[in-house]
């Protein structure tokens, strides 16, 4: 290739979707449809070389989902999703005068709010903390970061060694001419430390080209593995597979060639999904005029090239998103294009009038055109997102596009229903990436897996999306969490957000006492089961200080009856007391 040419989100703040969420199936119209929305939100992707990231995760902590878009001279851009609509925002970020390329929202010290790491071309990455209230505070010099200027593209947090803590990958494209580098692996410390560890896991080598990469568990034995894409026919991916169900502990072999992941193409990315359901994990990988391919999983973390000639496109691609436009259950594959070139805008568009991103209709596992699904209009694209930010349950879309707005595209409801579960980590890393969600509704099925950072240059909505086609009930949902514990869910009215926290397997129907008064409240109940003990309250309201309410006689009584000098304790004292009041009358 020729390359010179703080809150959760809550029911109330949706509460209208709950009529949306019980509707009953019919026959319904579905598109991918451009929202005017995008023209009034400014990107400025007029300049850079191969694109820059695109974010489309809930960064303030309000269950809303925001965007973030990455910049060719460091202006990184920020949004907050509000009234259906995007505000800006200033994080009053101090960046390099460089090119941005992938950013990542992310806990990485675990204390319940998102911090920020951005990757540069010919720059040093920045880590930011989130102090609290959006305060961001860089520690990119003394977190252990690497920070001499490198040509850094896309980053991928993952907890490979399953310490509760998110570790970090970037994805490095050196070239042995001037700047030879590699790829860098680090193991979050804690606190916001981090050490490189890209030697000592098996992860070393100069100039492997590489453009993004996937936490995966390909095998499903609970230890992630990770999926790294290489630009040039002259480059196989790699796959490098965590041994720690052998071992004990994290230890990486590289295994690209035997389990048939080997792609030798113009690799731009890599995108995992269970397009077929069958509860792994298939890849499609992005490439250029030689084609993209589709490999399915063998159920064992081995893969079979599946790829067909509509797949394939034979243009020079990049994002590859999964996402189900008309909920029916089948997630649809949406391909951006764009060109392997310097933007110089405008005249990049009139030098490439014509080239429409691609979709692909999931017909349960075949991929078809999309019909009225999806209008393609000439765009170049390099990085994409999804995510719901109109909260009607149906997924949207966000394209950082070349030019001055992003192209955001909107999902229109047609009566099917849909699903959108938020995981919360506690034993696990906060954010719970890593995680696999298995959901059944009858004779259907469902398997996910939960990322951060994912495509090209991208970061998805933490909030995983599920179509449920007409199911107005989910038999069971069941989380395995990234430390290895597992949990079910059972009989869950389909509703319009979930939210899933490690350690209280009985939510959203959790039974016990409801009232806060009650002496037995309980703070994980959402459904009252008639349990509640309001005699403390009675004795508060009845008794009087010191007297306790007895259920059995219905009557106040001192909770030490033979305290009779009303210390506090039985002793000699009372002893003495009782004795002299021995053989005495009772008025």
């Amino acid at each position: 290739m020729d390359y010179n040419s703080g809150y959760s989100r809550k029911m109330h703040v949706r509460c209208f979707l709950m009529v949306f969420a019980v509707i009953i199936h019919g026959v319904g119209f579905a598109q991918l449809v451009v929202d005017s929305i995008g023209s009034n939100l400014v990107s400025d992707h007029t300049g850079g070389y191969l694109g820059t990231g695109v974010s489309f995760a809930d960064f303030n902590g309000d269950g809303i989902d925001d965007l973030s878009f990455g910049h060719h001279s460091g202006d990184l851009k920020f949004y907050i999703g509000e009234n259906d609509g995007f505000v800006p925002i200033d994080l009053n970020l101090e960046t390099p005068n460089a090119e941005s390329k992938g950013l990542l929202w992310a806990d990485i010290d675990n204390d319940g709010d998102q911090d920020l790491f951005t990757t540069f071309r010919m720059a040093p990455n920045k880590l930011w903390i989130n102090q609290g209230d959006m305060v961001m505070v860089d520690v990119s010099a003394t977190c252990g970061i690497a920070q001499d200027n490198r040509r850094s593209f896309g980053p991928a947090f993952g907890d490979f060694d399953r310490d509760g803590l998110l570790d970090l990958f970037v994805s490095t494209y050196g070239y042995p001419v001037d700047m030879p580098q590699g790829n860098e692996l680090y193991r979050n410390l804690g606190d916001g430390q981090f050490e490189d560890v890209t030697e000592a896991m098996g992860m070393g080598g100069m100039n492997l080209q590489s453009f993004q990469a996937s936490w995966i568990d390909a095998d499903r034995d609970g230890w992630l593995d990770l999926h790294v894409v290489r630009d040039r026919l002259i480059y196989p991916n790699l796959f490098y597979h965590n041994k720690g169900l052998e071992t004990g502990e994290a230890t990486f072999v590289e295994e690209a060639a035997l389990r048939g992941v080997d792609v030798a193409i113009n690799c731009m990315s890599t995108s995992p999904h269970d397009f077929d359901r069958d509860g792994d994990l298939d890849l499609f990988v992005a490439g250029g005029l030689e084609g993209n391919e589709l490999l399915e999983n063998t159920g064992d973390g081995f893969y079979t090239n599946v790829t067909t000639e509509l797949v394939a496109m034979y243009e020079v691609c990049w994002s590859g998103q999964w996402l189900d436009i008309n909920a029916d259950g089948w997630e649809e594959l949406h391909v951006a294009t764009g060109l392997a070139d310097y933007v110089d805008y405008p005249a990049v568009l009139m030098n490439n009038p014509n080239e429409p991103d691609e979709l692909f209709l999931n017909a349960g596992g075949n991929f078809m055109p999309p019909g009225t699904l999806f209008q393609a209009e000439s765009t170049l694209t390099y990085a994409t997102a999804t995510g719901d930010y109109n909260g009607d349950g149906f997924i949207d879309f966000v394209s950082h596009k070349i030019g001055t707005s992003p192209e955001i595209r909107q999902s229109i409801p047609n009566g099917n229903n849909a699903m959108l579960i938020l995981l919360h980590g506690t034993e696990s890393n906060a954010d719970a990436v890593g995680s696999k969600i298995e959901l059944w509704a009858g004779s259907d099925y469902w398997y996910r897996e939960t990322y951060c950072g994912e495509g090209y240059l991208a970061q998805n909505s933490r909030w995983e999306h599920f179509g449920l086609a007409n199911h107005t009930t989910v038999d069971s949902i069941k989380v395995h969490w990234p430390q290895g514990s597992m949990e079910t869910w059972y009989n869950v009215e389909v509703q319009a957000t979930l939210e899933l926290t490690e350690g209280i397997s009985c939510a959203p129907n959790c039974l016990g006492c409801t009232y806060q008064g009650a002496c037995n409240y309980d703070p994980d109940a959402s459904t009252d089961d008639g349990s509640c003990d309001v005699s403390c309250l009675i004795a508060d309201l009845v008794c009087g200080t010191g007297l306790i309410w007895n259920l059995e006689t219905a009557q106040c009584e001192s909770p030490c009856p033979a305290d009779l000098t009303g210390d506090n304790q039985v002793d000699v004292a009372d002893l003495l007391v009782m004795l002299g009041a021995f053989a005495s009358f009772c008025p």
